[in-house]
């Protein structure tokens, strides 16, 4: 009867040992925090409310004529040849740089300006109005470039002499423009709004291809 009594009392012991440890695992899992990125949290609690561009006094549209490199196509037979030539114009970028003034409402520390990605001007209009562009650019104050996104390329034929070359220059307007911009930004949470105003630089767009074609006799 004793043994037997000493093997329940052991028994009964493990027992309250197997509660208290299931209890102890249960609070200590209950105390566990997730992790969480701090950045993305205070990214999203802004949002864009109006981003306006706008050509003031001291502003302007460049035009610059963008060169590249002749191509030449040869004919050293005796006869007149035709070839049949597609012209396109590689190595065309889109840029953009946004250049915040330091006079107003200061932005908070936790907005990250270069989350954001906007539409930037393409086309300048008479009546101040702005076309866009279909990419969206990063509001940063480093200078962005992407290959420009609209094909441009031409067919033509061309008749060679005999013994004798052909040369092709081509040429294209790109357009510049330095305009001013405001940027209202809104906190989601408390409904405060943060104004920030600045210059955009960047290309607008490319357009006026020229094509010059002149004939050499063959060496």
């Amino acid at each position: 009867m004793a043994f037997e009594s000493l093997f329940n009392c052991r028994r009964l012991l493990l027992y309250y040992v197997a509660v208290v440890f299931l209890f102890l695992s249960a609070c200590s899992k209950d105390t566990v925090k997730p992790e969480t990125d701090n950045k993305n949290t205070d990214i999203h609690k802004y949002e864009i409310q109006k981003l306006s561009y706008f050509l003031s006094e001291n502003d302007k549209i460049d035009t610059v004529k963008v060169g590249f490199a002749a191509e030449e196509f040869s004919n050293p037979s005796a006869v007149l040849i035709n070839v049949w030539h597609k012209e396109v114009f590689e190595d065309l970028v889109k840029t953009s740089v946004f250049q915040f003034d330091k006079n107003g409402k200061e932005l908070p520390k936790d907005f990250d300006k270069a989350y954001f990605e906007v539409s930037v001007p393409e086309i300048y209009y008479g009546d101040g109005r702005f076309s866009y562009y279909t990419d969206r650019f990063s509001l940063t104050d480093s200078l962005l470039t992407k290959p420009y996104n609209h094909q441009m390329s031409f067919s033509m034929g061309l008749n060679i002499p005999a013994k004798s070359k052909l040369i092709l220059e081509k040429t294209i307007d790109r357009y510049n423009i330095t305009c001013s911009f405001e940027l209202i930004v809104r906190n989601k949470k408390s409904g405060e709004l943060f104004t920030l105003n600045g210059k955009w630089k960047g290309v607008l767009r490319y357009t006026n291809e020229s094509f010059k074609v002149s004939q050499k006799d063959l060496d």
